[in-house]
């Protein structure tokens, strides 16, 4: 019989059958650290110990169905079993050089170079990064995405497949079917964009910041009240324009500037962060793009 492949485990309940069969043939029985929210409930669990070559990782079934969808198997709706969310297979192919123990998506191989991960993905990384170990490099596919860990050489040395939410997969679903959205582009609301403007975050932390919050300057908050009013006269043309696909774009280049203001001046705190996330959405929704209200437009590039 052929191996279910690790892709077809996510979602599954640690109680199903396949999983207890997988735990036992790759010998997962170890301890399981279990982290819980403030409400009680497991946003993570894992299984890994010094050693293994493969490990898992869960999220509890109250928050797997909300933060993802109807789990797989569960034998307790009611209860909080752990549910796959995550797994890495990390044999130490550095010092090592041996096969992975077990097969991997897509045909890979550890020791796979570059050009060969882009032939057998049959796509490029849709984010990139440098880490102690050498780079990774994120794969985005339906409802999963692949971590890719390479070494100086670009060779494959570990791997990680993760369940995407449901609010990254409505934003895929979103960002495919833009154009579709041209046509609830309304002009009508462009008066009710303009009058963000009389609603900017920064208009708050002026006033927390006479009140002492010491957080903020008077320079700092003149710097990101221009770039919000910017991108509001940049909504306004762009919806003229009925472009939905360029009005969704804007996002990513606002935050992106956010980021670099940010980490020279460092006043992004947490209510700093939901008021301009808000407000950034909330403009892009005035447009007449259809968006779920769940989703965070600035999260894929957000580093505040």
């Amino acid at each position: 019989m052929q191996e279910i492949s690790l892709i077809e485990l996510l979602s599954y309940s640690i109680e199903s059958n396949r999983i207890k069969s997988f735990i036992e043939k790759y010998k997962l029985n170890g301890e399981i650290r279990i982290q819980k929210n403030a409400g009680g409930y497991i946003y993570q669990a894992d299984t890994w110990e010094e050693g293994d070559e493969i490990s898992l990782t869960f999220v509890g079934n109250k928050m797997f169905s909300h933060n993802y969808g109807s789990p797989i198997n569960v034998s307790d709706s009611s209860s909080d079993e752990l549910i796959i969310s995550e797994i890495t297979v990390d044999n130490n192919f550095s010092i090592k050089k041996e096969k992975s123990p077990i097969e991997l998506p897509f045909s890979l191989e550890l020791g796979d170079d570059k050009d060969l991960i882009f032939e057998k993905l049959k796509k490029k990384p849709y984010d990139k990064s440098n880490s102690t170990y050498g780079h990774s490099w994120w794969f985005k596919f339906d409802d999963f995405r692949i971590l890719t860990a390479l070494n100086d050489k670009y060779e494959l040395i570990w791997l990680r497949v993760m369940k995407l939410d449901k609010y990254e997969i409505e934003k895929e679903i979103l960002k495919k079917k833009l154009k579709q959205q041209n046509k609830n582009i309304k002009l009508e609301n462009i008066a009710n964009i303009s009058n963000f403007k009389n609603k900017l975050p920064t208009i708050e932390w002026e006033k927390r910041r006479l009140e002492g919050d010491e957080i903020f300057t008077h320079k700092s908050i003149e710097i990101i009240e221009k770039l919000l009013i910017e991108y509001i006269n940049k909504i306004i043309d762009l919806t003229n324009k009925k472009n939905a696909t360029t009005i969704f774009n804007s996002v990513k280049k606002i935050t992106l500037n956010i980021n670099k203001i940010n980490d020279r001046l460092n006043i992004i705190d947490t209510l700093e962060r939901e008021e301009i996330c808000d407000f950034i959405n909330q403009i892009v929704r005035e447009t007449g793009l259809e968006i779920d209200s769940e989703i965070d437009l600035t999260e894929d590039w957000r580093e505040w």
